[in-house]
């Protein structure tokens, strides 16, 4: 997000917060569609800064309408409001303005009535699946959106949609890159409808009105990197949403502020003499090594809690609390309270839809039970390889997910068999315990910081080069 979006987004959120109630909820859902086209980035493939926000919203509407049971009137008003906001982005394209919502132009007229018309009829057929075989038709959505991920997250089958791409777009296929395949927030995206999706298969029932289903899931501020928030938290402080704007304002403006600073002012320098791809060869002594690696470990943490603190300051100017993400994750003295404290949301989202679940069907097996220490460690690599390949289907991703794996699994040993002499010293020998805790701390951030190797670095020979070098 650019510092231009952050502040017209400002300015928008607050003259909604102000309007009056009857008219600030059909202006939210109208501004939430346009500024999904505004913040989505240019693609060199013809037209798809236009098509990427539009496939967007039509996955979001179709899973509002297999798991709704909303039966308001004014979800067909909704569905009004968000066609005529996609209607009025196409419009562009003959007011001669048409790198003010989108990038490039849009697409022709011809082609955008074919797009909506396809996407009419998937709503129908939805609406009409919805009453019949509704757990298989949930669980094929769910399946869906499972391999929607897989293939944007999968380096060649990214390169593969985007020749695919470009050849329907008329554009030659010799030019394809990766690159070429970015898609505004459709990760996050993707979990919130996932969310939704599991826990109506699991029946719960759900009764959220489409317009603001659709600013929950597309909600600007939190589109393209979170936090990740549940539909009936969001769901209550849209409800709540009043026009006062005097004590969320400071708030608001306080967070902001110090988003913008850890994103623009510290990760924007450390980025400079962070360890990358492109110099990771350049770093020979292990000192340096580990400086470079050290800068770009807080470039990581400064770059994305700035943003978060940015998304939830936003939130606040609309008087929505969007949760905390990052709560001084370097700071704690184990892997555990680590990850308890970095991209909190998402280890949320993962401990509650992939953890608990395997958790309980593992140890559900009364007859046979498997060993406790086995249960951890299949569930704790299980979740940890899942956030690695969220990042990316690549080998380096799943050994930093398997590398974390492995420490939450050594870290849960090492404190059953400690956890009295620990107690011990915290009640007994504070002096001994600070200094454990200093201790424990420093291991903890080295060791983090040393899987951020297989993060930033693709080539696993470059990084196990690098890693070499540290020592």
């Amino acid at each position: 997000m650019l510092l231009s979006d952050i502040l017209i987004l400002a300015i928008g959120l607050i003259l909604l917060r102000v309007l009056p109630r009857k008219m600030q909820r059909k202006l939210f859902l109208f501004f939430t569609v346009l500024f999904i086209f505004k913040l989505q980035p240019a693609v060199p493939i013809r037209n798809f800064d236009f098509w990427f926000p539009f496939l967007s919203l039509s996955v979001t509407i179709l899973c509002w309408q297999l798991c709704s049971r909303s039966k308001q009137k004014g979800d067909f008003t909704d569905l009004l409001v968000i066609l005529g906001a996609i209607a009025s982005v196409e419009l562009t394209r003959l007011l001669d303005i048409s790198n003010f919502l989108t990038k490039t132009r849009p697409p022709q007229i011809q082609l955008f009535l074919i797009g909506l018309l396809i996407f009419l009829l998937l709503l129908c057929l939805a609406r009409f699946l919805r009453f019949r075989n509704q757990k298989i038709i949930l669980t094929s959505g769910i399946v869906f959106l499972i391999f929607l991920l897989i293939l944007l997250k999968t380096p060649s089958l990214t390169l593969d949609i985007s020749r695919f791409l470009r050849m329907i777009s008329g554009q030659s296929a010799e030019n394809a890159a990766i690159s070429d395949v970015r898609w505004l927030g459709i990760s996050y995206l993707v979990f919130r409808l996932l969310a939704v999706l599991i826990d109506t298969r699991n029946g719960r029932k759900f009764s959220m009105p489409l317009g603001d289903f659709l600013i929950y899931v597309c909600f600007p501020p939190a589109l393209s990197a979170g936090p990740i928030d549940r539909y009936d938290r969001f769901s209550k402080d849209l409800n709540a949403v009043s026009g006062e704007l005097s004590g969320d304002f400071m708030a608001a403006f306080e967070r902001i502020s110090v988003g913008l600073f850890k994103k623009f002012i510290l990760a924007d320098s450390l980025s400079i003499v962070a360890l990358s791809s492109q110099n990771s060869h350049l770093w020979i002594h292990p000192f340096w090594a580990w400086c470079a690696l050290f800068f770009y470990g807080l470039q990581i943490y400064f770059d994305f809690s700035g943003y978060s603190d940015i998304a939830i300051g936003l939130g606040r100017l609309i008087g929505i609390h969007l949760p905390e993400n990052f709560q001084h994750p370097y700071l704690k003295p184990d892997i555990s309270k680590f990850w308890n404290n970095w991209h909190m949301t998402l280890t949320q989202w993962i401990r509650s839809y992939v953890f608990n679940p395997m958790t309980r069907k593992m140890r559900s097996n009364k007859a046979h039970p498997l060993p406790p220490w086995l249960i951890i460690l299949v569930t704790q690599m299980t979740t940890m390889l899942i956030i690695g390949l969220w990042h990316g289907v690549t080998v380096n991703f799943l050994i930093w997910g398997a590398w974390h794996g492995f420490g939450l699994f050594f870290h849960q040993q090492y404190y059953q068999i400690t956890k009295n002499l620990i107690t011990e010293l915290q009640e007994h020998k504070r002096l001994l315990y600070h200094a454990y805790t200093i201790l424990s701390t420093t291991v903890t951030i080295f060791f983090v910081m040393a899987g951020w190797i297989w993060f930033v670095i693709p080539s696993t020979g470059d990084a196990l080069q690098f890693f070499s070098r540290l020592f």
